[in-house]
């Protein structure tokens, strides 16, 4: 998902994040600091910059940044420098400096908390491409930061480019003078030093993990019981019996392309294999949203976006049994075409409402769902300001018109309390009075280390959006740790552990899951050369271990078996008589025994 960072508000709890590390670790030989080090220059409109003396450091002075509000954007206030050079795709380097938090007057400095993320990037507009991303945050004790990084794409010698953004949240900072050591590839990332990241609830013997585990027992297993008849239909006693989940009830699943799912070489082998093997449900991450859409009929030259080449796509995804979501019928930020027609309203309602029909006749029953508005609340700035709030009902009537697909709202930051999460569910509310209740409900779940909400928090704030409507779902999911990868797999389990749960969940996506086809490449759960990160590792042990039951057995006197086992569709092989016959059993709540015959 192509979009610039969330705009972010934080909830000052001191419990949700530990970082730490060594004051003064040891660095590699052989790096070039590119910095020299510096006090970066500091930019934006609406806060105070002032250089600060420092007494307690090795430092003498620090950059003291102080925004007394939230702005529009968390790139509108930070601070920013041009690299001396160019660098590399893969290239390995450490961001390193000191950094603080300040109370404003009249607040405890135990409640003093700053925070940000430093981007390396290629400075042309209007993307700003990022080669990486790498969050902090800290508290009102200086702090070493060691951040480590591997660049997902070349970085230009003329536009190469140090960002730190700072306007997510009313905050003041303190910050040292600022290295960025390059040592290209002669080191490992392995080989450097971190700051480490963890968050509550995340020890092995948590209190919440074992109610989580008797929760999984009562919503999302049920008695898989079978009787096994001959061909003349007396029980078949003695019967082998092998059971063997093919698909989870429970939608595990990633964004795919509909280009790698099409691909016709070794890394499209490999693609669809991780798929068929480790997703019960999919998305197609930018083939069905309304521009690229639109191009795909045209097969315009250059494109990239190919209309025969999705529906192939989906075409395999079918008969591999693996359903698909729609993402998306609208879009609530402004896009560039929007933009546009800002002060003309109802051409931007009209290019909408006309659109909606038209696809879901096109996709038709090729997904089950449809992600009806997307980003429903937004960035600040939406085409509610110049549509009306009351646009989105629109758009649900004429989507509740259009197909008789289950329809979504989705959002990012839904974890994270503030405005995002506030509007979401205030606008969640406006539909469902207008009469246009959505029938479930999306949480984006982009994250990344300086915020990551406790598994507590997040069963609550599920609580909070199920009492809306009883259907949820991660829908994007994805965590930022800066090189991390015990963090991101332990993030990922308790994720998952969460959602698999809570009853109200239906599914938890990835916004992809390969490093070659990953929008944040460093979040992905295999890398590039398809080796497993421990995330990937995670993934297999749970989805396609511990939650999909495989059992085996011999039937009873009366040709019965059974056995408890996780929701979902099953593979059961039956060997009586010198022979094996295969049958397929849906596992449900409220199944009934299954009664197979064989075969003479």
């Amino acid at each position: 998902m192509k979009i610039p960072p969330s705009t972010l508000c934080i909830r000052l709890l001191l419990s949700l994040l530990v970082f730490s590390s060594s004051p003064a670790a040891e660095l590699p030989q052989g790096g070039e600091d590119l910095l020299k080090p510096a006090l970066i220059k500091p930019y934006g409109a609406g806060a105070k910059f002032e250089i600060v003396p420092v007494t307690e450091r090795s430092f003498k002075e620090a950059q003291r940044i102080q925004l007394d509000r939230a702005a529009d954007h968390p790139w509108d206030v930070g601070a920013q420098s041009r690299l001396p050079r160019g660098l590399a795709k893969e290239d390995v380097g450490i961001v390193v400096f000191e950094a603080r938090a300040q109370p404003f007057p009249g607040e405890s400095a135990e409640k003093a908390i700053a925070e940000g993320t430093i981007y390396l990037q290629d400075n042309t507009p209007p993307d700003y491409a990022k080669a990486a991303t790498l969050p902090f945050r800290c508290t009102s004790a200086w702090q070493t930061f060691y951040l480590a990084f591997k660049l997902d794409r070349d970085l230009p010698a003329a536009t190469a480019a140090l960002s730190v953004q700072l306007g997510a949240k009313r905050q003041i900072l303190e910050m040292g003078p600022l290295n960025v050591i390059h040592y290209g590839k002669k080191v490992a990332m392995k080989d450097l030093p971190r700051t480490t990241v963890t968050y509550a609830g995340r020890e092995a013997n948590a209190p919440w993990r074992q109610a989580a585990h008797a929760r999984i027992e009562a919503f999302r297993m049920a008695p898989l019981s079978l009787r096994i008849l001959d061909s003349q239909k007396r029980p078949a006693v003695g019967a082998k019996i092998g059971v063997r989940q093919l698909r989870n009830a429970f939608g595990f699943g990633s964004a795919v392309t509909a280009q790698w799912i099409t691909a016709k070489d070794a890394d499209g082998d490999r693609y669809r294999k991780v798929v068929g093997e480790c997703f019960s449900r999919v998305v197609f991450e930018n083939d069905l949203k309304m521009e690229f859409w639109e191009q795909s009929l045209t097969n315009a030259p250059g494109s990239g976006w190919n209309w025969e080449q999705t529906q192939q796509a989906a075409a395999w995804l079918k008969h591999q049994n693996i359903p698909m979501r729609g993402h998306y019928l609208s879009w609530a930020p402004w896009e560039p075409w929007s933009e546009k027609l800002r002060t003309t309203p109802d051409k931007i309602k009209e290019r909408i409402l006309a659109h909606i029909p038209r696809i879901t006749a096109a996709v038709g029953d090729r997904v089950f769902e449809w992600d009806a508005i997307n980003h429903l609340a937004g960035w600040d700035k939406n085409i509610d300001d110049a549509m009306g709030v009351k646009f989105y009902s629109e758009i649900m009537q004429a989507a509740r018109a259009a197909t008789k697909q289950a329809l979504w709202v989705n959002e990012d930051q839904v974890f994270r309390p503030g405005r995002q999460q506030e509007d979401y569910y205030k606008r969640i509310k406006l539909l469902i009075a207008d009469g246009y209740k959505p029938d479930g409900i999306g949480n984006q779940g982009h994250f990344d280390s300086s915020f990551l909400p406790t598994p507590m928090e997040m069963l609550d704030n599920s609580d909070r959006f199920a009492s809306l409507v009883p259907a949820l779902q991660i829908t994007e999911f994805d965590v930022e740790t800066g090189g991390d990868e015990e963090l991101q797999a332990d993030y990922l389990r308790d994720c998952l552990l969460v959602c698999y749960s809570h009853p109200a969940y239906t599914g938890f996506l990835n916004w992809g899951f390969w490093e070659g086809a990953h929008w944040k490449p460093s979040t992905a759960l295999w890398r590039k050369d398809w080796s497993e990160k421990p995330a990937a590792k995670l993934w297999r042990s749970l989805v396609n271990g511990t939650w999909a039951t495989k059992a085996s057995g011999r039937t009873s006197d009366q040709g019965e078996y059974g056995v408890t086992a996780h929701l979902g569709l099953y593979e059961i092989s039956v060997e009586f008589g010198g022979k094996t016959q295969i049958f397929l059993a849906p596992l449900t709540k409220s199944s009934v025994p299954f009664i197979f015959t064989l075969k003479p």
